[in-house]
């Protein structure tokens, strides 16, 4: 098992290799709350990186919202909510992303921030599951539950991250009329 720490004010990430938990890298978050023992082994694995890590002084200390976990795999075709079929070449990486116990419908943006980073990171369980030719040259195609977010980071010459980006598409959140006098 490989623990990820990206070390920022914001996220403390654990990637866990969906083979590493017996899982499917693209499995939905509906059969990730009703497989009876993925969760609980999941939040066994937080709280056992945050032991290491040196966040909390045992498994019973460790809060639910320190760290944040996501399963990830390499591409591969899968399903997307509400049933929609990808292939392969949809995403540079696959990740489901869970916080405070319940599997994330997206990924939540701070968590693609570092999962961005943390996939330019050479022996991390991230890099070895990033596409070497991305599929959008401006950063890393993450898919998720729903859909997919390109997402960004730079280093600095020392290691450290410089940046950080989120490219957004727009997409219609709301249909309606409105009406005034």
């Amino acid at each position: 098992m490989v623990f990820c720490r990206l070390v920022s004010t914001l996220v403390i990430h654990v990637f866990v290799q969906a083979s590493d938990i017996g899982g499917e890298g693209g499995i939905l978050a509906d059969a990730i709350e009703s497989h009876l023992t993925l969760l609980a082994r999941l939040d066994s694995t937080r709280r056992q990186a945050s032991m290491a890590m040196g966040i909390s002084k045992d498994e019973a200390s460790a809060t639910g919202s320190i760290s944040k976990t996501s399963i990830v795999s390499s591409p591969h075709a899968h399903s997307l909510l509400p049933g929609e079929q990808v292939g392969e070449g949809f995403c540079d990486l696959v990740v489901r992303s869970i916080s405070v116990g319940q599997p994330h419908r997206a990924v939540p943006i701070i968590v693609a921030m570092a999962l961005a980073a943390a996939s330019k990171l050479s022996g991390s369980v991230l890099f070895k599951n990033t596409a070497k030719q991305a599929v959008d040259p401006e950063g890393v195609t993450l898919s998720h539950n729903s859909g997919r977010i390109l997402v960004g980071a730079n280093f600095n010459e020392d290691g450290s991250v410089e940046n950080a980006t989120v490219f957004r598409t727009v997409r219609r959140i709301m249909n309606g009329m409105i009406y005034w006098k």
